[in-house]
């Protein structure tokens, strides 16, 4: 394993933002980018100096040539939020960018001071959860999942009300490098947090949609039990992409959390 290049962006001028004491660092979903944010931003910006990032091989980030883990992730954000000039710093994930926030909570305590897990899991079912997956892309691509994402990603009444958002991050999916895809996939399949959920002592919060399907609220439930600084917010009629369908509901539990 080794430590994949990710692109990082920050939201104020590199003067400012070394030596900040209020930085926000953002991750993002499989087959997304920093734009997964977006809506959420106006709200998390007036009180943060937000800087975000793509995972490996996804938006802007290059494509990783060799295989790595979640934690290799962690190793990665934690380098180029300190070369930034940012000793400690919040952090907020969605989906695998949520589980990258346990790894960075467990192996970074002097570094982040909060961690936010938005729409994710402490365990991602192992290897042959992504199995299919995996060989679906590999056999036609990206833009193959597309079809069946939608019913996963967001609740019925957010895909009727806005398809243009909704559009909108599926094309995110379709243009996501394959082989970056795949990597993505079988460092989630590798992933179990719980044998360390105890051993965190950074403050963690967990944000679930009410009716995602893939990391439900018993899901997000696990992490806020097993960590001893646990707690956790379940959006109303949102799905995996609560960030995208209540932008303001997980800005405001975000803000409040790190507030305390």
């Amino acid at each position: 394993m080794t430590t994949p290049q990710i692109y990082v962006t920050s939201e104020v001028p590199a003067a400012e933002l070394a030596g900040a004491t209020n930085v926000l660092v953002l991750g993002n979903a499989l087959g997304t980018d920093i734009h997964l944010w977006e809506r959420a931003m106006p709200a998390l910006a007036a009180h943060y100096s937000i800087v975000r990032f793509d995972m490996p091989g996804h938006g802007k980030s290059p494509v990783p040539t060799a295989s790595y883990n979640l934690e290799d992730v962690a190793n990665a954000v934690v380098k180029a939020v300190s070369e930034l000039g940012v000793e400690k710093f919040d952090y907020a994930g969605v989906s695998v960018a949520g589980a990258v926030a346990l790894e960075i909570a467990h192996k970074y305590p002097d570094h982040v001071k909060h961690s936010v897990v938005l729409c994710s899991a402490p365990y991602m079912g192992g290897p042959e959860n992504w199995a299919d997956r995996i060989a679906q892309v590999t056999a036609s691509g990206t833009a193959s999942l597309v079809p069946a994402l939608p019913p996963r990603w967001f609740s019925d009444d957010f895909i009727t009300k806005d398809p243009g958002a909704v559009k909108a991050l599926l094309d995110m999916v379709a243009t996501t490098d394959d082989s970056a895809y795949i990597k993505t996939c079988e460092a989630l399949g590798a992933f179990d947090a719980r044998p360390y959920l105890a051993d965190i002592s950074v403050p963690v919060l967990v944000i679930s949609g009410e009716v995602d399907p893939g990391s439900t609220p018993a899901a997000g439930a696990l992490i806020k039990d097993g960590v001893p600084h646990g707690q956790q917010v379940i959006i109303p009629g949102a799905s995996h992409q609560a960030v995208v369908e209540s932008p303001l509901e997980v800005a405001k539990a975000i803000t409040s959390f790190l507030g305390q």
